[in-house]
């Protein structure tokens, strides 16, 4: 459990926890001399790990760091001063992360026995008002021992938060430092999952790979740290050094590391806050062990009054490491005051629609207390899907607990979607409607191909989601894949006497040197047909799918598009670019061709040109099917 020290400068915090510890934990030069604590300090005894935090105004960003992670508060409050403004800011700060549990040391008893019942009384009033309400209160001396041995066992007696032990881990890095013989330490509370020696982890938001070669769990030698945990972590990575690591990163599994420089959350400001917060308004925002400025956006009104709360968009400066739940504070533009604070509700919000009511509905419905109560809402709300891979990641979820978690809404997985089993049947509704009404106007085609039917669904889902739902409706049976054209199972093309005779006259010779085919003059030759009657026959069999019109009267098979489009994607060079002169030694069918399929391929999307060579684009190649048919 991890105990963390609030309270003004100078009531005896420091003091306190050496009383408590044995541990002295004011480590800096500066500390000793100036007699207070500049730098967040760390003690243990037995279970309990210890955040010494300053006390003095101009550090409480450096207090807000080691706050984040901590189960219980230690609140100092001396008998001769009694109540001071960093009680009170430290108190709010406690209330703004969702601290609920404190015990109180109210220091100095030696010097001031008198002013117990008083300053009793006025901290309980202090925190009547509080989530922190009824905290036992503990007169103590560091001098005599009094109330030493109690404040201990009080603090032994408070249950730690729960914690997420099973998700992926996230350490809050809040120290770096080199040590001899070992090299690059990190610490920090570890807020969720477990760490392990030789686990390959991720330093974000700079996104280095790492490696554990050891670890201290609560200052001990230890194989593994659990969530809730002090973790002192010994790392080796090929770009690691001390000067790529700062306070406010993260050390986390790489299926979490997702940078983010926007957020939507709902936040409070302080009932005692000057000022109404207006839209856009500058902010320095501490989240985790991390510090930003930020811009602060109102979602759903135009101003916020002291003591109201309000959905934001928090844009920052810089990226950070973020997650659904986790605890934010904003101070003033000065950092003089804490103003504020909430819960991060998004950290990976739309670029667009910020402040629509179906947005503003979604972060209603991700305000829901748990993972699988925040997707039931957000699948109740129009379109009723979502993407799979962003909510899941925002919240941490381990991909091996992903399934049971869409099964129990209930919901279903297609293509990266999670989608309401009734936003499923719309879409299926749509698809087989769609197909109908074309087969119904154009009888003498094979289908829609997929963008046209993904432009007519409400709320257009993603290209690669929509995929999987018609991958699904085709494992269904409720239509049938044809190439690139989806079809309703029923529909078949039948050609006219004529077009029937020249295609399988037609066909052989097309295929017989299938990157070089003949052209229409050469076909009609051949079969001593007109000109005219081949090419309107090859024209309607590329409306149905067979063909490809790759240049004027040149027609190749689709599947040899097909393969000539894998050729093109196997034919790139290391650093990914293609040349004419590769792909026409690949096709050996001469430049001149090579290029007119190149060109082809420039126009569908296969390829993008940039002077003399082209990037393939992977995700286009399946535009005319695959290449075995």
């Amino acid at each position: 459990m991890i105990i963390g020290t609030a309270g003004h400068v100078d009531h005896g915090k420091t003091a306190l926890v050496k009383a408590l510890t044995g541990v002295d934990t004011d480590r800096l030069a500066e500390e000793k001399r100036r007699g207070i604590t500049i730098d967040l300090g760390y003690a243990y005894a037995g279970d309990l790990g210890f955040i010494d935090v300053p006390g003095h105004e101009r550090f409480v960003h450096t207090m807000l760091a080691g706050a984040s992670g901590i189960d219980t508060a230690l609140l100092v409050v001396a008998l001769p001063e009694g109540i001071r403004p960093q009680t009170r800011e430290h108190l709010q700060i406690l209330t703004l992360l969702g601290i609920d549990r404190v015990v109180v040391a109210l220091t100095k008893a030696d010097l001031a026995a008198d002013r117990i019942p008083k300053v009793s009384a006025s901290v309980s009033t202090l925190l009547a008002d509080t989530l922190l309400a009824g905290a036992a209160i503990h007169p103590v001396s560091v001098v005599t021992g009094q109330g030493i041995e109690a404040l201990l066992a009080a603090l032994l007696a408070s249950a730690p938060r729960d914690r997420d032990h099973d998700g992926y881990p996230r350490l809050a890095v809040d120290r770096a430092f080199t040590l001899s013989g070992a090299g690059l330490i990190v610490t920090g509370t570890l807020v969720s999952g477990r760490i392990a020696v030789e686990d390959r982890l991720v330093l974000s938001p700079s996104g280095l790979d790492l490696r554990v070669r050891g670890l201290h769990a609560q200052n001990s030698p230890a194989a593994e740290a659990t969530a809730g945990q002090r973790v002192a972590l010994n790392i080796t990575g090929p770009r690691l050094s001390k000067d790529v690591v700062a306070r406010g990163d993260w050390v986390l599994h790489p299926d979490i590391h997702a940078p983010t420089a926007a957020i939507d959350a709902r936040i409070t400001l302080l009932p005692d806050v000057a000022r109404a917060l207006r839209p856009d308004t500058q902010a320095h925002l501490h989240l985790g062990a991390a510090h930003v400025m930020a811009r602060v956006s109102l979602l759903d009104r135009d101003r916020l009054e002291p003591g109201q709360s309000a959905a934001v968009r928090l844009t920052l400066q810089q990226p950070i490491g973020a997650l659904a739940g986790d605890r934010l504070v904003l101070r003033d533009t000065g950092a003089t005051a804490t103003i504020g604070g909430g819960v991060v509700l998004d950290p990976f919000p739309p670029r667009r629609g910020r402040r629509t009511p179906a947005r503003l509905a979604q972060l209603t419905a991700l305000e829901a207390p748990g993972v699988m109560e925040a997707l039931r809402g957000l699948l109740a709300i129009p379109p009723g899907w979502t993407d799979q891979g962003l909510f899941m990641r925002a919240r941490g979820l381990p991909a091996g607990a992903r399934a049971g978690v869409i099964a129990a809404v209930p919901a279903m997985a297609a293509g990266g979607l999670i989608l309401s089993p009734a936003a499923f049947d719309a879409m299926r509704a749509t698809v087989l409607a769609a197909l109908a009404a074309h087969h119904r106007a154009s009888p003498e085609l094979p289908g829609l191909q997929a963008e046209r039917l993904r432009l007519v669904m409400a709320g257009r889902p993603p290209v690669a989601g929509f995929a999987g739902v018609l991958e699904a409706l085709v494992r269904e049976g409720l239509i049938a894949a044809d190439g690139p054209w989806f079809r309703l199972p029923g529909h078949r093309i039948s050609l006219s006497p004529q077009d029937d005779r020249i295609w399988h006259a037609a066909r052989p010779l097309i295929a017989a040197d299938r990157f070089r085919p003949p052209r229409v003059r050469d076909i009609a030759a051949a079969l001593t047909t007109p000109e005219a009657a081949v090419r309107a026959t090859l024209k309607r069999l590329t409306r149905m799918g067979r063909l490809v019109e790759v240049a004027p009267d040149t027609f190749f098979l689709r599947t040899a598009v097909s393969e000539m489009a894998a050729i093109a994607a196997e034919a790139v060079d290391t650093d990914g670019l293609l040349t004419a002169a590769t792909f026409r030694d690949r096709l050996d069918n001469g430049r001149k061709m090579a290029i007119l399929v190149l060109e082809f391929f420039d126009k569908a999307g296969i390829t993008v040109r940039k002077g003399d060579v082209r990037r393939v684009r992977t995700d286009r190649l399946g535009v005319f099917g695959s290449p075995d048919g």
